[in-house]
C-alpha cells in the first residue's frame, strides 16, 4: 500500500502529473493509506474524483488526532535554510542527511535542472 499525506492523494487530480492507469495500478491494485492534515479533506477529494471514487474501498483515511503541521516539504525547506530539524526527525535520519549532503541549498541548486521521473513522462523534453 502507498502511505501518503492528503497532499499526495490530491496530486492525483493534477492534470498530466499521473496517468489514469498509474492511479488505477496504485490505488486499485495496492491501495492507499492517507493521513489527513489540518485543512485537508481527502474524503471530499475522493468524492470529486471519478478515478478515486472507483477505488474508494482501497483508500483508508487516517484522521490525525493530534494536529501536526510538520511535512517533508517543511523539513526540506528548514534544511535548505540551514535550520535545525532536531526533534522533527530521528537522529539517525539527520545523520544520514548530513552524511549524504541532502537538502542543502547547494544540493538543491546542483539538482535544479533534474526532472523527477513522474514529470519526465509528460515533459516536452522527453517527447523530442
Amino acid at each position: 500500500m502507498l502511505l501518503c499525506g492528503a497532499d499526495v492523494l490530491e496530486s492525483f487530480g493534477i492534470p498530466k502529473l499521473w496517468k489514469n492507469e498509474d492511479i488505477g495500478e496504485i490505488v486499485g491494485r495496492y491501495g492507499v493509506v492517507c493521513i489527513t492534515r489540518s485543512g485537508s479533506d481527502p474524503q471530499k477529494f475522493i468524492n470529486q474524483s471519478d478515478d478515486l471514487w472507483k477505488y474508494r474501498k482501497n483508500i483508508h483515511v487516517v484522521h490525525e488526532w493530534v494536529s501536526n503541521d510538520i511535512s517533508a516539504t517543511h523539513v526540506r525547506r528548514a534544511l535548505r535554510r540551514g535550520r535545525s530539524v532536531r526533534y522533527l526527525l530521528p537522529d539517525s535520519v539527520i545523520r544520514y542527511i548530513q552524511e549524504h549532503s541532502l537538502y542543502s541549498a547547494e544540493s538543491e541548486q546542483k539538482n535544479a535542472h533534474v526532472t523527477l521521473a513522474p514529470y519526465q513522462r509528460y515533459s516536452d523534453a522527453s517527447t523530442s
